[in-house]
């Protein structure tokens, strides 16, 4: 507690941005497990087709795609930059919040086999 005319010590001030760092890190850690909770279950419709995504197919494979850039192409294909009537259709259906998670749902991911 801070007392008016006094200044707090620093095991105070230490004591106070260690619980601030504490609860900011905790509040991250758990946004960022949701978030891949997300896409995890948003990633089911995107599984019928980029889990069977081979070298030779044309669809890709993004398991383990950059997360910047799989959040980058899917909201081209939401704005229609790029040209997949499916795509355009998938991504159109999505907020940021959702392809955010998407994104890092794949960039965290090994395609399964």
């Amino acid at each position: 507690m801070i007392v008016r005319g006094r200044t707090p010590n620093r095991l105070t001030t230490t004591a106070i941005l260690s619980i601030v760092t504490v609860t900011f890190f905790t509040q991250t850690q758990a946004a960022s497990t949701a978030d891949f909770e997300l896409g995890r279950y948003l990633a089911a419709e995107c599984m019928t087709c980029h889990r069977a995504a081979t070298s030779t197919s044309t669809i890709p494979n993004i398991f383990g795609l950059d997360e910047a850039h799989l959040s980058e192409v899917l909201r081209a294909y939401r704005a229609k930059d790029l040209p997949n009537p499916v795509m355009q259709n998938i991504a159109g259906a999505l907020n940021d919040e959702e392809i955010s998670a998407l994104a890092t749902f794949f960039a965290k991911t090994r395609k399964p086999w």
